[in-house]
């Protein structure tokens, strides 16, 4: 059976590919694999965290695998609420698990729906993960009733995966001071599952952001939920429109992995610029240190701001986060980018967080008091020296 596991894990059309029966077959495909990794040196039960996003019956199929997962004798830490990405990677920290099933299309459109594997690092399977369940998934498919289970079920628990996601980022963000910079926040959700995320983060600390199609809908509003110029003209046009010193736009992708960033001007930064960016305030005003990992892109801003640091490169031949991943936890690597908007930092999960990146931003023009482009200009000043 052709069921392929890429970037975004496996992916397909609700009804046609993306039915209750293949999902099933996967779930459990991910049990067996998840069962021979397994040793009295790991967590003892396995179990497995499961997340959705607001795609049409997402809730259902979630269920559904989890009821698969506890026929395997595994327990179950199920998202009670739809979620972006992100946040049901860190539920695999916060509740000690052995990895998780993410629900999701990603940035495709409505139509789509699909399973991520992600590890017990918090980082999407590596290609030999995603072969392997494969391996498992055509095994599978040449057995019949191979769903019906006599063990003693696991259990499921249901856990709301906001407070502990929103307790990391206190801890990698300074908020407080994004609020009393009075940075101007616009955030474009899309749409998508991090809807209001931002808004509620900001009300801790008393800041209101303005905030725009930010309902998860199940059909996105009729978008494709991806960054891309068309569906990041309102951003622009709002951001423009402020009167405050300093002002950001933030457009995040359907399930919450990736993000782009708009000039107080209305400009959109590429990410390349944006990555470089993050490179230099994590080295000069965080002290990180370490290698990047960025796609095959020789002279690149981030490259050139990369070089000014000293920092060692690590190519990546395409923008396959696994791959990024697995060079990301080799190299011991202090942040990657795969080009099209995912990020990944030093101490938090080895996917890509759009929100966490996001707010980066915002803290990196609220210290620095500079608008984006402005650091982009004071910055290809230094280069060029």
């Amino acid at each position: 059976m052709d069921l392929k596991f890429e970037a975004n894990g496996w992916q397909a059309v609700v009804a046609d590919q993306f039915t209750f029966s293949h999902l099933r077959l996967v779930t459990q495909a991910i049990c067996n694999y998840t069962r021979k990794q397994m040793s009295y040196a790991d967590n003892f039960p396995p179990r497995l965290v499961i997340g959705y996003d607001a795609r049409f019956m997402g809730r259902h199929f979630a269920h559904v695998a989890a009821e698969i997962i506890t026929q395997n004798s595994l327990d179950v830490f199920l998202s009670d609420r739809s979620a972006p990405t992100p946040a049901v990677s860190w539920m695999i920290s916060d509740q000690v698990t052995t990895g998780a099933l993410m629900i999701t299309g990603a940035n495709e459109s409505a139509e789509f729906n699909g399973v991520k594997y992600i590890t017990s690092h918090m980082a999407i399977a590596n290609e030999d993960t995603t072969s392997d369940i494969e391996a498992e998934i055509e095994a599978l498919s040449q057995q019949a009733g191979y769903f019906q289970y006599s063990r003693t079920p696991g259990d499921i628990f249901h856990v709301n995966p906001k407070p502990a996601y929103f307790r990391q980022l206190h801890k990698l963000v300074d908020l407080n001071a994004i609020a009393e910079a009075g940075v101007a926040v616009t955030v474009d959700y899309l749409y998508g599952a991090a809807s209001g995320y931002l808004r509620e983060l900001f009300r801790e600390v008393g800041l209101a952001i303005e905030e725009i199609q930010n309902s998860p809908l199940s059909d996105f509003g009729a978008l494709v939920p991806a960054l891309n110029d068309e569906n990041l003209y309102d951003l622009c046009q709002e951001v423009r429109r402020s009167e405050a010193g300093l002002a950001v736009g933030l457009a995040i992708d359907g399930d919450g992995s990736n993000v782009q960033a708009v000039d107080a001007s209305g400009a959109i930064l590429s990410h390349a610029h944006l990555f470089g960016l993050l490179i230099h305030d994590g080295v000069t005003r965080r002290g990180w240190h370490g290698p990047v990992v960025k796609p095959r892109c020789t002279g690149d801003f981030a490259e050139q701001v990369a070089a000014l640091h000293g920092l060692t490169v690590i190519y990546s031949n395409s923008s396959d986060f696994r791959w990024i991943t697995a060079k990301v936890l080799e190299e011991q690597a202090m942040m990657a980018s795969d080009g099209l908007g995912g990020y990944a930092f030093p101490g938090h999960i080895m996917e890509r967080d759009g929100i966490l990146a996001g707010l980066l931003t915002l803290e990196m023009v609220a210290t620095r008091q500079q608008n984006l482009l402005d650091m982009l200009l004071d910055l290809e000043a230094q280069l060029s020296v």
